[in-house]
């Protein structure tokens, strides 16, 4: 099975297991930009169009040279890193979002060659979910996960 287009939902539909996984045109855009600056290559992001079959092509090859750099230098690109959770990676903290809205969860990082932050709920948790921490949120580190010490 091949990569499918949706260009109505602007999303990359990607063969994954026994079922698929989606990624937006312009994640796939953001990261792509952000491995090839990492990489100092700017050469490869090309000039294809978000949405065709090119562009995933050129977000495949940067993914790949990001990978294989890792592999040869054990550097990881950090562009997937929330500068605003940046430093508060075992603690628990309190996003309070525009609207108002309060969502507690501990900071993890993801292993690998390009990691992101996840939302961990609770101690005893095995992983979770990216964190997400809307533009104009608020971010307050309540206390370590551990118990010790204050932010």
């Amino acid at each position: 099975m091949s990569v499918t287009i949706n260009h109505e939902a602007r999303l990359y539909v990607i063969p994954c297991g026994r079922g698929f996984t989606c990624l937006g045109f312009d994640v796939a855009n953001r990261r792509a930009s952000a491995v090839a600056a990492w990489l100092g290559r700017p050469d490869l992001t090309g000039e294809a169009e978000p949405g065709t079959p090119e562009h995933f092509a050129a977000y495949q090859a940067c993914m790949d040279a990001g990978r294989a750099h890792y592999a040869a230098t054990g550097a990881r690109c950090n562009a997937e890193l929330l500068p605003v959770l940046s430093g508060l990676e075992g603690w628990r903290v309190e996003v309070t979002e525009p609207d108002g809205g309060r969502r507690r969860f501990i900071v993890g990082k993801s292993t690998g060659w390009m990691p992101c932050h996840l939302e961990i709920a609770r101690r005893d948790s095995t992983g979770g979910p990216a964190a997400y921490v809307p533009e104009g949120a608020r971010v307050r580190g309540l206390y370590r996960a551990d118990g010790r010490g204050r932010p």
